[in-house]
């Protein structure tokens, strides 16, 4: 290039750089008249009015227009960041991402709500933030009937129900269901982490709300009741999980039989009556179970232990169940 030295693999891929210093742009929409530089980059444009995605991730079904970024998605799931802000040296899964994070450093932010003027540094941004003054949550559950007024909100919602956690941490191989907890979970391999220790048993937690319900464990603290039977609970996860009691909603569905449950984890146990999977394995006499409580109860049979005791008599259980009877 006689402009700027840069050396090209070919006279064509010359001319369409040079276009990056003349502005020229031959190629035009014919439905838009946007108008472009490359052919490539029509193509690509053509597709945001014919809807077409051809690019499908192969972790999470999720589709794009080009094949960039679905590259730059893939790197959501595997935890990779390549490009780093030369100011704050936070890195990025895709350039993109980098640019408009850096807008947060020059404090730029182009794009301009028309009703209430709130600015934003993200066209995706006020996009999302429009859908409040239109009132519309156009992102439907299917399960359970619940709105969003985002797709990526319905997306990881979507996962209550499916049990699915797409992002996987490399060191070793513990799955998530969402970015933001692997990121965290990541920064603990890297030692990037800052980690919160609890003053009574001396456990490292990942940030300062899980030391804080962490340490509920010790004082006993439950701020969170149910209003319907005056049970208390150390975290809001804990008390949304039981009102489920009250409310009937059973959102973890499985695929084979239609079962229904109130948790994740019961859906999980449930499921291996299908496949016949007993990974928890008494280590003194072979026996396997679908649960580690089962194992545990079982294993009181080699050990005589006996940890359930009557208040009334004194006498004791290898399992709760039996001294609830008695």
């Amino acid at each position: 290039c006689s402009v700027c030295g840069k050396i090209l693999s070919s006279r064509t891929a010359l001319v369409f750089h040079m276009r990056t210093h003349t502005g020229e742009k031959p190629y035009e929409c014919g439905i838009c008249h946007s108008k472009f530089a490359q052919p490539s980059q029509l193509k690509i444009h053509t597709r945001s009015h014919t809807g077409e995605k051809p690019y499908i991730c192969e972790d999470c079904g999720a589709c794009f227009a080009d094949k960039g970024k679905l590259t730059g998605h893939k790197r959501t799931h595997t935890g990779e960041r390549l490009f780093k802000c030369d100011v704050c040296g936070k890195h990025f899964a895709t350039n993109e991402y980098l640019k408009c994070h850096k807008r947060c450093h020059m404090g730029a932010k182009p794009y301009k709500c028309k009703v209430c003027g709130k600015v934003f540094g993200l066209r995706a941004s006020l996009a999302q933030h429009s859908n409040v003054h239109a009132e519309t949550r156009p992102y439907f559950c299917e399960q359970c009937g619940k709105t969003f007024t985002q797709q990526g909100a319905l997306r990881r919602h979507q996962r209550i129900h499916t049990g699915e956690k797409p992002y996987k941490c490399r060191a070793c191989e513990r799955t998530f269901t969402d970015m933001s907890t692997l990121r965290r979970h990541v920064s603990v391999h890297e030692g990037g982490g800052e980690r919160h220790q609890c003053q009574q048993c001396g456990k490292g937690l990942s940030s300062k709300t899980a030391l804080r319900l962490h340490e509920r464990t010790h004082t006993g603290d439950k701020p969170y009741g149910c209003t319907e039977c005056e049970a208390k609970f150390s975290q809001p996860s804990a008390l949304k999980t039981h009102m489920r009691i009250h409310t009937g909603e059973k959102p973890f569905v499985c695929d084979e039989c239609g079962a229904r449950f109130t948790q994740n984890h019961m859906l999980i146990y449930h499921k291996r009556c299908h496949t016949g999977e007993r990974p928890y394995c008494c280590d003194q006499c072979g026996k396997q179970f679908t649960q580690l409580n089962a194992l545990q109860r079982h294993h009181r049979i080699h050990t005589g232990e006996k940890p359930f005791m009557c208040n009334a008599c004194g006498r004791t259980f290898t399992d709760k169940s039996t001294l609830r009877r008695h």
